[in-house]
């Protein structure tokens, strides 16, 4: 409460007025009151939930597919679609590699323009390419023969050799298994390599166990490769990663899978797609090159296929009835989807990345087109 001191004045109706004054000066003035309208801020809220509803798909996208890639499509003349699913992207001179039943063709992506590279008799899926080389091998007689051209000379060798099968190309070597006798009745396997400049042939890796499931793979000068052996706790297979050139050994690793194809040398991993008969699903295995650790890759999904550079992953994944490729990344051990590749709007099957890290997809739409997508 507020006292007040007031100067007794003769005049009373003068001391009634200045209590007053005190009295008024000393009340809570009162605020204004206006009549809230909620109108335009329904009206925005609408437009808002409107707005969201239309481009909801737009915005889906730009959060969950990120963009860090360009896509080229790449539409042939009249090609089997067998030939273009085994087809070799080369980056160095931007062309495709296919062999057809009538031989070997050249697709130039810039020019648009398709070359016969070489007729063959025969038709088959194991050949390797490179920027000056196509080898692979078809019967002369009764044998299985490799037959290599030369692409400066147009040149075609045919070598006598004990080829068994897995072809593969860098820069001027060959490396494929190959049978070599021990008697009448028995042979050895082992993964061998020929210059392809001078014809000379050395032995890489005998094979002590079974074949493995899977070809080799190729990286800079060290190669991958498997094979499937009986331990006391059953089937597995052992990896080895080898320097061809020096032809010795990097590192043999051993995962319990009786299954493991596709293996891929990426930087300091391998990896492959791994299972054994009885498992709920196949899955996509790690192994560290340098301290020798294995690790599973988690997924939320069915894996049907993959490809990887190390860093990206396109993975075949279940879509409805049928499956199609969209891209992920490796999140502390677990794959983490960026994208469903919106803007293909067709099944996309046999992802395969480059070495230089292009990565190559084969589309399922009416022109059978062909996908380059480079990462940024």
């Amino acid at each position: 409460m507020t006292n007040y001191r007031l100067t007794p004045l003769r005049d009373t109706s003068k001391n009634k007025k200045r209590i007053m004054e005190h009295m008024r000066n000393n009340m809570p003035s009162s605020k204004p009151t206006f009549k809230r309208n909620w109108m335009p801020a329904l009206i925005a809220v609408f437009t808002l939930v409107v707005a969201i509803f239309l481009i909801g798909p737009s915005m889906y996208q730009a959060l969950f597919n990120k963009q860090d890639f360009m896509i080229e499509k790449v539409v042939f003349p009249e090609v089997a679609y067998t030939a273009l699913t085994n087809s070799t992207y080369l980056d160095e001179t931007n062309e495709f590699i296919y062999w057809t039943e009538r031989g070997f063709y050249s697709f130039d992506v810039t020019s648009k323009q398709e070359r016969l590279l070489v007729e063959t008799t025969h038709w088959g899926y194991d050949y390797g390419v490179s920027e000056n080389w196509v080898v692979w091998a078809q019967p002369v007689g009764n044998e299985e023969k490799l037959h290599v051209l030369n692409r400066q000379t147009n040149e075609v060798q045919i070598y006598e050799t004990d080829y068994f099968y897995g072809i593969e190309v860098k820069d001027d070597t060959l490396i494929y298994m190959g049978l070599t006798s021990i008697d009448a009745n028995s042979s050895s396997v082992a993964y061998k390599m020929m210059d392809l400049k001078t014809g000379e042939i050395k032995e890489l890796r005998k094979h002590d166990g079974e074949g493995g499931n899977s070809l080799p793979e190729i990286n800079g000068s060290l190669i991958v490769t498997s094979e499937t052996v009986e331990m006391e706790s059953g089937m597995s297979t052992v990896i080895t990663v080898q320097d061809y050139k020096e032809i010795k050994d990097y590192g043999n690793y051993t995962v319990p899978y009786r299954s493991v194809q596709s293996l891929q040398l990426k930087g300091n991993h391998v990896y492959g797609y791994m299972w054994n008969e009885g498992d709920d699903e196949p899955f996509i295995g790690s192994i560290d090159m340098e301290s020798g650790q294995f690790h599973a890759i988690k997924t939320s999904f069915e894996v049907h296929d993959f490809a990887t550079d190390g860093e990206h992953f396109a993975v075949s994944v279940q879509r409805g009835d049928s499956d199609t490729v969209w891209l992920f990344e490796n999140n502390d051990g677990a794959l983490k989807r960026v994208s469903k590749l919106p803007s293909i709007k067709e099944r996309l099957v046999l992802p395969r990345f480059t070495e230089a890290g292009t990565l190559v997809l084969n589309g399922e739409g009416p022109d059978l087109a062909m996908y380059l997508i480079r990462f940024k």
